[in-house]
């Protein structure tokens, strides 16, 4: 069965393997964008709303992630989901202002894992460093603890990240075919 056309966000706290996701879409010949590769989000300075880029682990210090935010650009969302009219768009990634442009998605979701798999993931991932530092992995840590309960009250479908790659991309695929977990 065909995929329905429509933006779909893939989404997880850090560590849950939404870039990885990601990857084996498109892998698979799926129009899929990654929030942290594809410039579809920026830190976001809260106090003044300006835009800064990509910065190193060490740059990331408590002081800054108090005051700074990973945030979608709401105009890249609004594009993906105008290019999604005729096919399905998986857009991969999570961001603070996720509810400010939520009304663009068909669908949501939710890739949750483990605290035990979350903590390895976290610290041996290679492709992204955000979680590493102490600080950051105890923010994720504390994410992790609500996120799974907000994202089903939000509507998200919850699939178990964990299991291996081709099974959570299998089922994000139907999913998004048949809009039900």
């Amino acid at each position: 069965m065909a995929t329905p056309s429509g933006l779909v966000l893939v989404t997880g706290i850090s560590g849950a393997g939404k870039s990885t996701v990601c990857a084996e879409l498109r892998r698979r010949g799926y129009d899929a964008h990654d929030s942290d590769d594809d410039d579809n989000a920026v830190w976001v300075d809260t106090a003044t709303g300006e835009v800064i880029g990509r910065l190193p682990a060490a740059a990331r210090t408590p002081a800054f992630l108090a005051r700074y935010e990973w945030r979608f650009d709401p105009e890249r969302v609004a594009a993906l989901a105008t290019q999604a009219h005729d096919h399905a768009v998986f857009l991969c990634g999570a961001t603070s202002n996720e509810a400010e442009v939520w009304r663009h998605f068909r669908l949501a979701i939710y890739l949750a894992i483990d605290e035990g798999t979350l903590r390895h993931r976290l610290a041996t991932r290679t492709s992204n460093d955000f979680g590493r530092s102490d600080h950051e992995r105890d923010m994720v840590l504390g994410w992790h603890r609500v996120a799974e309960d907000d994202y089903r009250r939000f509507g998200a479908v919850v699939v178990d990240g964990a299991r291996p790659l081709f099974e959570v991309v299998d089922a994000v695929l139907s999913i998004a075919t048949t809009g039900a977990g």
